[in-house]
């Protein structure tokens, strides 16, 4: 993940970063004026969640923190959704903008342009991991803080990041990839030393993307199914649970499995 940090030494993926914040600060701040909330005051309809996989895919670590900020600043100040939420909103929007390049670089030999079946089928792959753990991190953070329960707002966000990138996103991949590999504009373009797409897909590359997919979807639908009510007796019993509720416990063990995952995509 260094280069999260070593980024901000290049100018044009600073000002990949402001465009990546501003484009999804501007289009949340549209649609949250309409407005369609589904949760008022937490979360709505969000066309705008189109934005970060593309931008990620292009401008990589610069879409990782211009994702976080571009919600914070368009969702959460500008439209009022401002709360204890918001913490875990910065970081699931944060591994929303991390999650697609992160990935792509180490798992993925086909480009992502969307322009036949196999990098289409990749690219919403990544959509549901890049969907799903962005859900699971925010619903996880707002249950343990006693603020929304898990359930609603993990399957809102999963199924509101997934669906509108889905649909909008693969458009606008076969629209601006081949622009983008022409002018230069790719992060690897900028940031030596980083490939875009992998020569060799390594093992423990497939066993960390293996471990986000357990942690990132499964961990997210567990959760999810977790809190209607079902399945707990099969999964714990009286004195099993020492982390708060037995949703909070699973979803923490589904976390670091998260995390592990993401480090060992980030070993070279």
């Amino acid at each position: 993940m260094k280069e999260l940090i070593e980024m901000w030494k290049h100018t044009r993926i600073v000002s990949f970063f402001i465009l990546s914040t501003a484009l999804y600060a501007v289009f949340l701040w549209i649609f949250a004026q309409l407005p369609v909330w589904i949760i008022p005051g937490v979360t709505s309809l969000r066309p705008a969640n189109a934005i970060p996989i593309v931008c990620s895919l292009l401008f990589g670590p610069a879409a990782a923190w211009g994702t976080a900020f571009g919600n914070l600043i368009g969702y959460d100040l500008m439209s009022g959704a401002l709360t204890i939420g918001s913490i875990g909103g910065f970081i699931g929007n944060f591994v929303m903008g991390l999650v697609p390049y992160y990935v792509w670089r180490r798992i993925f030999k086909e480009p992502p342009h969307c322009k036949n079946l196999k990098s289409l089928a990749a690219f919403e792959l990544v959509n549901l991991l890049h969907a799903s753990s962005c859900g699971f991190i925010i619903a996880l953070w707002t249950e343990l803080v006693g603020f929304v329960p898990f359930t609603p707002i993990a399957f809102i966000i999963t199924f509101n990041n997934f669906l509108h990138a889905a649909i909008i996103s693969p458009i606008l991949m076969g629209l601006f990839y081949d622009r983008a590999v022409k002018a230069g504009w790719l992060w690897t373009d900028i940031m030596s030393g980083y490939t875009y797409t992998p020569k060799e897909v390594k093992s423990y590359h497939k066993i960390g993307f293996l471990l986000t997919i357990i942690g990132g979807i499964v961990g997210d639908f567990v959760c999810i199914i977790l809190g209607l009510g079902l399945g707990q007796p099969l999964l714990f019993g009286p004195g099993l649970i020492f982390v708060g509720t037995p949703l909070i416990a699973t979803g923490l063990v589904f976390l670091i499995i998260f995390i592990v995952g993401l480090a060992l995509l980030s070993k070279d």
